[in-house]
């Protein structure tokens, strides 16, 4: 809406109202004259008609037409010229007399309309008036009907004089308005110069000048609003002076609390260094004390072992078992402390990895079946239909959730069964998510203590048998919370619990695991025997799940109906909770179930090799432990079924290569370890008590690897490394750090540090040998009699390669296919590496290529590449390679030209020969 000026409102203000008063009284006025001159014109119509009227009455019954004509002229000319026309009808109509002979007025309607009555009549025309006036009856009783007079008056004299009365009125409104414009603009000119020394006013007092005049304005509004602005401007120079006092107050006491501020600032930033003092110190701590402890632990966990491959007596047996069993739980609450160290500083790394989810859980479940039997629960893992296998996780940390809660599951159950269930909700093609849940029948937790059950708190009562640390369930959680994910759990008191947790994973596109032999498996009929309901369920879903034919038996009544019936099965499995007094039960079992399958196999709750002898001595195939490890049951149902293998000294073989290695460590159980486990594996063995005897050792002969303890008196092992890097035998010889540190990110640091490899204490000897393998070409030591021909080694190998693509025929041939269309990229890598001498370039190259074999059926290339690539990290000169690289370009030309369109089933390998 636009804005109007109070000038202009003031104008308004004045003209509107004048020009409306005067408007309305100048047509009032006007239209008043108006009806007094048609009022006037009328009277002297009806002034001339009347007596014409009444003159002609009494002139046309004395038949004087010359009288009346001369009559009617004469009224004619008396007020001409208002009067344009009279004339004399009969009462039909018909024109007697007329004054105009000129102004025929006998066509005009009023002859069709006239009145019956006999008073006179006036018809408005737009520019006449006409007259009707009716003759008189003389004698009403013998008269007849008499005719009737009709005047014409001209009508534009009078609205001449309208039009005229009407132009008088609008110029005196106007000088009226005129007026009222010249007044108000004389008020606004006054009013003007008020505004005016109000507005600077209103400056005066924006720009903070309070001190202001009173000027004489004349107008009454002004001055009280001029008056209102003195006392504003007396007011605001108070509270100016107030503000300042305040301001002025305000600044001290800011000044003051900055100067507090400051001090505790101060005090914050000393408190602050000492917090980060004291957590490195206890950073520290926990390294320190997690070498202290990891030092003997390697020696205890590691002889121990060792031991246990050596005959033993039953007891010595069981008390190398107890103090295994007593090493490890003291290495996991050493793993828990570290963890809770890691987790509080935000330091816990995740590192998802394609892993086979049932042989990950498989694997975790035989690590805990020992702690079920000690208390002969039923334990149970189950997976639901449609769970993927191949998924994208933290293998470790997933396990040591699953450790962490099924661990506490068994060990808070006195009876009954621990059942660990798996299953999976798909989110999208590719994501989903997983369920696990552990349920048991243990006393369950009371209200008042589950919500403090993942503050990492033991709760404990009194009739607790059972305790730990209190940091497996706050560890798991800060684990599944770091994987992306959600635990939680219900329990009631009396009824048991069940926990639960929630992870969001991929699903990998190529299998990992390793294929089972489920082709030897399908259609064969099985009869089973399990009184344990959800062991029954678990192994029977699985069975289902090979393609086997399984007649399930929960009672012995059942499974003696099943035998009765003389039916022939392949396999016949029992399950059963074993204990000592029941031994000469199962082996009736197996006795009875021998006549009608061809094979029987026990799962049974123990570990014990005296009972399972005992039990396979009774006739049974093979006797595994429950619950029952998808891999190995289905390895040993199908193994009578499968090809036979070499058996003897040629199975036992081991690998050995003729290596000369250095260790070093100042521990004297931990060299004494680490060398019984290298002697099986290497032909020469040097050992060093400290890095400076080990720097010596090194400038004097050459090793092929070096293992290198870290934390030793006279030098240590980092030093040591770098000495050997800069002037010794040794300088591109691998060196792997060996130390009982396990501070997330030690091993990132160490590697930066010049050492290639990082193993944690206590060794595991798996761990070492793939460290060998690694860095080290190892070679199967047989006899020459078992040599295999090079000849014979497969160029393209379908088996492995479906093996590796799940067994998709277009899967595996589209992979093999990517490998061939990306060896012209990897010859010209290797032909420019070769060009420069680039040592470096070649290894990357090599690598590169060694990796896209890995999902590709060619072993003869990813032998070449795995053997080429371990020369080139232990430092072995391009030139001495030469052999090598002549044979890998044999080999790339052969696999380029090589047929890889043809089906797997026609052909599972195709040999160098062939090619």
């Amino acid at each position: 809406m636009p804005k109007i000026g109070l000038r202009l409102w003031l104008i308004l203000s004045v003209v509107l109202p004048t020009l409306l008063v005067g408007s309305v009284l100048g047509f009032y006025f006007n239209y008043q004259q108006q009806q007094e001159m048609q009022r006037h014109l009328r009277e002297h119509a009806a002034n001339i008609a009347l007596p014409l009227a009444i003159s002609s009455q009494q002139l046309l019954p004395q038949q004087q037409s010359r009288g009346v004509q001369l009559l009617l002229e004469h009224a004619h000319r008396l007020n001409s010229p208002q009067v344009i026309s009279i004339s004399l009808f009969n009462a039909d109509g018909q024109l007697l007399y007329t004054s105009n002979s000129q102004q025929d007025l006998s066509n005009e309607s009023i002859h069709q309309q006239r009145p019956d009555n006999v008073q006179i009549t006036y018809h408005n025309l737009p520019d006449k008036l006409l007259v009707y006036q009716p003759l008189l009856k003389t004698n009403p009783l013998l008269d007849e009907e008499p005719g009737y007079l009709l005047l014409a008056m001209q009508q534009a004299p009078v609205a001449l004089q309208q039009q005229i009365n009407m132009l008088h009125t609008t110029l005196l409104v106007g000088g009226i308005v005129l007026l009222a414009i010249v007044l108000a603009l004389l008020m606004v000119q006054k009013q003007l110069g008020a505004q005016r020394r109000l507005k600077r006013q209103l400056q005066q007092l924006l720009d903070g000048e309070y001190r202001l005049r009173h000027y004489p304005l004349g107008i009454l509004e002004l001055e009280q609003l001029q008056h209102s602005m003195l006392l504003l401007a007396k007011r605001l120079s108070t509270l100016e002076q107030e503000m300042q006092q305040n301001i002025e107050q305000v600044t001290s006491d800011l000044q003051q609390s900055m100067e507090q501020l400051e001090i505790q600032n101060i005090q914050l930033e000393f408190a602050k260094r000492k917090a980060l003092d004291d957590n490195r110190q206890k950073s520290d701590f926990l390294a320190k004390m997690s070498h202290e402890l990891r030092t003997p632990l390697n020696a205890v966990i590691g002889f121990t072992r060792q031991l246990l491959k050596t005959p033993l007596t039953p007891n010595q047996g069981d008390y190398l078992h107890t103090i295994q069993k007593s090493a490890n739980s003291l290495l996991n609450l050493v793993n828990d402390v570290l963890d809770f160290s890691r987790l509080e500083e935000g330091r816990m790394a995740i590192n998802p990895e394609p892993v086979s989810l049932r042989d990950l859980f498989n694997d975790a479940v035989e690590l805990l079946a020992a702690n079920a039997f000690d208390k002969q629960l039923e334990l149970v893992l189950l997976f639901e239909p449609g769970c993927p296998d191949d998924v994208v996780v933290d293998p470790a940390r997933l396990t040591q959730v699953l450790m962490n809660i099924a661990g506490n599951a068994i060990k808070f159950t006195e009876h009954g069964s621990v059942v660990i269930r798996v299953s999976a909700t798909a989110l999208s093609e590719e994501q989903f998510n997983l369920h696990i849940s552990v349920k048991d029948t243990g006393r369950g937790i009371s209200e008042d203590k589950q919500s403090r059950l993942f503050d990492g708190v033991t709760i404990t009562e009194q009739h607790d048998q059972q305790s730990g640390s209190g940091l497996g369930l706050l560890i798991s959680k800060r684990l599944v919370q770091a994987m992306q994910g959600n635990i939680g759990f219900d329990s009631k008191l009396g009824e048991g619990s069940t926990f639960w947790f929630t992870l969001k994973c991929l699903k990998h596109p190529i299998t990992v695991a390793e294929a089972l032999p489920l082709a030897q498996l399908e259609n064969k009929t099985v009869l089973y025997f399990e009184p344990q309901q959800y062991s029954r369920e678990a192994t029977l879903q699985l069975l289902n799940s090979w393609g086997m034919q399984v007649t399930a038996c929960a009672t012995k009544g059942q499974l003696q109906q099943a035998v009765s019936r003389e039916q022939h099965y392949d396999i016949g499995l029992i399950g059963r909770a074993v204990a000592i007094n029941q031994v000469n039960e199962i082996i009736a079992l197996v006795q009875q179930l021998r006549q009608p399958c061809q094979y029987v196999y026990l799962l049974v709750n123990t570990l014990s090799p005296n009972l399972r002898e005992v039990l396979l001595s009774s006739g049974a195939t093979a006797c595994l432990p429950k619950p029952a490890h998808l891999r190995k049951l289905a390895l040993a149902l199908a193994q009578p079924y499968s090809l036979p293998t070499p058996s003897g000294p040629a199975k036992e073989l081991m690998l050995r290569g003729a290596l000369r290695v250095l260790t070093v460590d100042d521990n004297e159980a931990n060299l004494k370890l680490i060398n019984t486990l290298l002697r099986e594996r290497v032909q020469e063995l040097d050992s060093a008590h400290d890095g400076a005897e080990a720097w010596q050792k090194t400038t004097q002969h050459v090793y092929d690897i070096i293992f290198m303890d870290i934390n030793m008196p006279v030098m240590d092992g980092i030093t040591a490394c770098q000495r050997i890097r800069q002037s010794s035998l040794n300088e591109h010889t691998p060196i792997i750090a060996v130390t009982a540190h396990a501070m997330d990110g030690e091993r990132a640091r160490l590697l930066s540090l010049g050492f290639n490899e990082f193993l944690t204490k206590p060794l595991d000897e798996q761990m070492l040998h793939f460290t060998l393998q690694e860095f080290c070409q190892l070679t199967r030591n047989q006899a020459p009699a078992l040599k295999i021909a090079p000849q014979a080694t497969p160029l393209i190998d379908w088996e492995a390669a479906l093996m590796r693509a799940a067994g998709k025929a277009d899967l595996a041939q589209e992979m093999l296919q990517l490998l061939v269309q990306s060896l012209p990229q990897a010859e010209q890598q290797i032909e420019q590496a070769l060009t420069d001498n680039d040592q470096q370039l070649l290894l990357h190259a090599l690598h590169k290529l060694h990796g896209a074999c890995c999902y590709t059926g060619v072993p003869r290339l990813k032998n070449l590449l795995e053997a080429l690539e371990t020369q080139l990290k232990k430092g072995v000169a391009i030139k001495s390679l030469a052999p090598e690289l002549s044979e890998l370009e044999d080999v790339l030309g052969l696999l380029k030209t090589a047929n890889i369109t043809s089906p797997p089933a026609q052909a599972s390998s195709i040999t160098v020969a062939q090619a």
